[in-house]
């Protein structure tokens, strides 16, 4: 069975509420608590389609808030898929201007812990959280200890800045909110079958990643196709293995999807997020370009 807290934490990545995710998790285990790692993904999700029905049968006929009018500004790259179009020019300039001129509405640490504390705290009753809400969904719902991580992350991106603010203000996300950005893994070397389930599926590839497993390995086991070397533990299998063209190699997933890159469905989002990493060895922030952060303060080290 999987740690209770990993599908916990996958299942608020995907944009799935804490109380909900745990509610999932901890059911799952309780009903399921000698299924091997497959099987138990299987019915985490299933389990989590019950739960979320409840929720919405209590949910119907009670004002949740006011709906909000606004509809999302861009695509999602599986409705890309679905519709079977690209981004037209004008969309993609657009959103490059957009980035041009956002600004943070801050300058350091101190006025950003000022920015985030008058947020406003209405949601629209259809809200669904962005990807990059998703993508640091723990982070930004830290406290203190995670504040100079929220300020690295806002400050990298000034349009999502803009757009947390706007969405805590009842309004809906410009972005992406199906979790197809957040995908690390190239479609374009799977199967055409396997790439053509898990674009009409992301969710059920970002729970292959989320568990560090091999999707294609993964769905291929799950369907029964494929079965490990006798002797072997599943899930170390799935973890350790990728599927080539060319056939079965060794892989450490852990390690490629922790270095990997968010490509997203299409392939075409490298470097949509701005990510900063942890020094172990100094204890300092490693922003994306290769400056270098007081972990404590955010200020730049000379």
């Amino acid at each position: 069975m999987l740690d209770i807290s990993q599908a916990a934490n996958l299942l608020t990545s995907m944009g799935v509420s804490s109380a909900l995710a745990t509610r999932a998790a901890e059911r799952t285990a309780q009903n399921h608590s000698d299924a091997d790692p497959l099987t138990f993904l299987k019915e985490l999700r299933a389990t989590l389609e019950e739960l979320s029905a409840e929720t919405q049968s209590a949910a119907a006929g009670t004002a949740a808030g006011a709906t909000s009018s606004d509809k999302t500004a861009y695509t999602s790259t599986t409705n890309l898929y679905a519709k079977s179009t690209t981004p037209s020019a004008a969309t993609s300039s657009t959103t490059t201007a957009e980035k041009a001129v956002a600004t943070v509405p801050f300058k350091n640490l101190e006025e950003f812990k000022q920015w985030e504390k008058g947020l406003g705290a209405t949601f629209a009753a259809d809200y669904e959280p962005p990807d990059y809400i998703r993508m640091h969904a723990m982070v930004l719902s830290g406290g203190d200890d995670t504040v100079v991580g929220r300020y690295m992350f806002f400050k990298n991106h000034p349009e999502f800045a803009a757009d947390y603010e706007s969405i805590r203000s009842g309004n809906l996300s410009k972005y992406p909110t199906d979790g197809s950005t957040l995908v690390r893994s190239d479609l374009s070397k799977m199967s055409e079958e396997t790439a053509a389930y898990y674009r009409k599926n992301p969710s059920a590839l970002l729970a292959a990643e989320g568990f560090n497993m091999d999707p294609t390995l993964t769905k291929m086991r799950m369907n029964g196709e494929i079965n490990p070397p006798t002797g072997t533990n599943v899930s170390e299998w799935l973890t350790s293995n990728k599927w080539t063209k060319e056939g079965i190699v060794a892989e450490n997933n852990r390690v490629a999807y922790a270095n990997a890159d968010y490509i997203g469905l299409d392939g075409k989002g490298a470097g949509t997020y701005k990510r900063s990493r942890l020094d172990t060895a100094t204890g300092n922030i490693i922003n994306y370009d290769g400056r270098i952060y007081d972990r404590l303060t955010g200020e730049v080290k000379a």
